[in-house]
């Protein structure tokens, strides 16, 4: 079989079984691999009532066809699980390492499921899976756990671990991968799953070559595309993602204050050209990239002082930056190490510590319930808060919950001041201010993910409109889904090759599997797998009454800048769902109908 192994691990901690099975090529032409595998494995053996911090809950580790070939950007891997902060599907794309590792071991999928009785960590090789103590590892940091058991188990060993935010399950850790830069698998809580298993670390190591069909034709085409790569991505090069903060805030859509208002009068203390100027220190790139998005940074004052740390993503300058009204760099770059050692998501920490600090300003919650005040605009407070929230001390067993949770148990009118979807906070391309974003929130599957379809910020002025969306969120979302289970970085996919789904993907693909599919045949698997994700909601009760957004961005538009008056009423988002689930065949209520389930070979 070209691309893919055709084999998958099974796991079992609370008995400590491992099996192996193989699927076909018929399977590959259904899901490919990464993001379908996952699905796929997750709706057939997963329970509806799953408890996610339940032994009967599945962790999935994942890679597709292009993993570990000469395409840009494929030495990526993916995961899935049922998340505890959502309660639903929730799946990640990581960089690094760890994707060709483990492509190398034979095993596309890695199927964890049950509940170690002890501490344990697992080593997977060709020959299958060994289950290994960890209990000396458990209450390390993720770079800890990552440079032991890398050193332990030799060359060509890459690890992903949990740090003591997942053992203590925190509702939005994450895991950490290793390999030349670190890649963190990020939203939804899977790192609180692995902890529930008590599952510290997954160590791969193999040496198995991935098959390619035409391997030469493959390489003269990324030749001939090369160029207009180079200069798509010429920003991630330079400054990496941080280059967005000045871009966006001038489009007047950079989340501020809790999302009260979307201009960052401070934008240019937290921004990439600042960061490059005074605090760069190397790029870094994942495996075999010729893009080089990462940096490493100098840690100018505070705990970290000194070292020299991975920089924070665009994602979190938003998230622990504008959000909170926090102009001061070096807080946000010692909170991010710190969250990247305790294996934590940067972007539901900070939302969630900007909701508090709102729903304090209003008096909705006081310092004397949590026990501690949240304010806007106090970097060192921050960094010890997050620390606060790892261990769930003190105000850290609220913060901890994250912020949807944390409004249940508020009350009054401190709704209105989320910004989540289905109880996952939003990323930082902006709900209201991006026409698109307003239903691709709302009808992603893992709920305020910028990743189930894409912004874009092309159309941006003159302003769109909503009629166009229900399209470009649909076709978009068909090109994320097919792009996480070949698996592909979205950067190089979208820059590289293009978006939507188009020929030139097409041809990557027949020139790894040796297929002559065309690409109404790769659309088709994109519109299968994303049906697949919204069936595994379904089945956990999710339909239309959850395709919703925030009250601030249905009924509040922004209140100055160049994207003042955009929001998304409420009628503007029930004309955009009508026509959107009448493109996929859906019912009204949001549910894939039995003739498209059908059509596309699901039950």
């Amino acid at each position: 079989m070209y691309g893919n192994n055709g084999k998958i691990l099974r796991i079992d901690l609370s008995i400590g079984e491992v099996t192996e099975e193989q699927y076909d090529e018929g399977f590959v032409r259904m899901f490919l691999g990464g993001n379908g595998l996952a699905a796929k494995l997750i709706y057939d053996a997963v329970p509806s009532h799953a408890d996610p911090f339940g032994p009967e809950n599945a962790l999935v580790f994942t890679v597709g066809p292009l993993t570990d070939t000469p395409v840009w950007g494929t030495s990526r891997g993916h995961m899935a699980s049922i998340s505890p902060l959502t309660r639903l599907f929730s799946d990640s794309n990581y960089g690094g390492n760890f994707g060709t590792a483990q492509k190398r071991t034979g095993f596309d999928a890695i199927y964890i499921t049950g509940k170690s009785p002890k501490p344990v960590y697992l080593l997977v090789t060709e020959r299958g899976a060994e289950i290994k103590d960890g209990a000396y590892l458990w209450g390390k940091t993720t770079e800890e756990t990552i440079a032991a058991l890398e050193a332990e188990e030799g060359k060509g060993a890459v690890c992903a671990s949990i740090g003591p935010a997942g053992e203590n399950r925190v509702l939005f850790a994450n895991i950490i991968c290793g390999g030349n830069r670190f890649g963190a698998a990020g939203r939804a809580g899977m790192g609180s799953v692995m902890g529930a298993k008590n599952l510290k670390a997954l160590v791969v190591k193999g040496s198995k070559k991935t098959k390619i069909a035409d391997r030469e034709a493959l390489k003269a085409f990324l030749r001939e595309k090369f160029p207009g790569l180079k200069k798509n991505t010429g920003p991630y090069t330079a400054i990496g993602t941080p280059f967005l903060v000045n871009f966006i805030n001038s489009k007047g859509i950079l989340g501020t204050h809790n999302n009260n208002k979307e201009v960052f009068e401070y934008f240019q203390d937290i921004s990439g050209e600042v960061i490059k100027e005074k605090y760069w220190r190397k790029h870094t790139a994942c495996l075999g990239c010729p893009v080089r998005c990462g940096k490493l940074v100098n840690v100018a004052t505070g705990e970290y002082a000194g070292k020299t740390v991975k920089s924070p993503e665009y994602e979190t300058l938003y998230a622990i930056g504008s959000m909170l009204d926090n102009r001061d760099i070096v807080s946000i770059i010692n909170g991010n190490h710190l969250c990247d050692l305790m294996g934590m998501d940067t972007i539901s920490m900070g939302v969630t510590l900007a909701f508090v600090a709102e729903c304090m300003e209003r008096g909705i919650v006081s310092e004397q319930e949590l026990g501690e005040r949240v304010n806007f605009g106090d970097g060192e407070v921050m960094v010890e808060l997050i620390k606060k929230t790892v261990t769930r001390e003190g105000i850290g067993k609220y913060l901890s919950m994250g912020s949807s949770r944390l409004s249940e148990q508020f009350g009054k009118d401190s709704y209105k001041y989320l910004y989540t979807v289905q109880g996952l906070e939003i990323a930082g391309h902006s709900a209201r201010g991006l026409r698109g974003m307003s239903l691709a929130y709302s009808t992603s599957t893992r709920g305020g993910s910028h990743h189930d379809a894409r912004p874009n910020y092309l159309t941006h002025q003159p302003d769109p409109g909503f009629e166009p969306q229900p399209e470009y969120v649909m076709k978009n979302q068909h090109f994320t889904a097919v792009g996480d289970s070949l698996v592909m970085c979205r950067f190089t996919a979208e820059r590289g090759l293009g978006t939507p789904l188009n020929e030139d993907m097409v041809k990557v693909v027949n020139y790894v599997k040796g297929w002559n599919m065309d690409l109404e045949g790769l659309e088709k698997i994109g519109e299968r797998i994303y049906n697949l994700e919204r069936l595994i909601n379904v089945q956990r009760g999710v339909s239309r009454k959850d395709d919703t957004l925030p009250y601030r961005v249905m009924n509040e538009p922004i209140p100055d800048g160049p994207s003042k008056g955009r929001h998304c009423s409420r009628e503007d988002l029930d004309e955009m769902l009508d026509t959107y689930y009448e493109l996929r065949g859906w019912s009204r209520d949001g549910i894939p109908s039995s003739e498209k389930l059908a059509e596309l070979g699901l039950k």
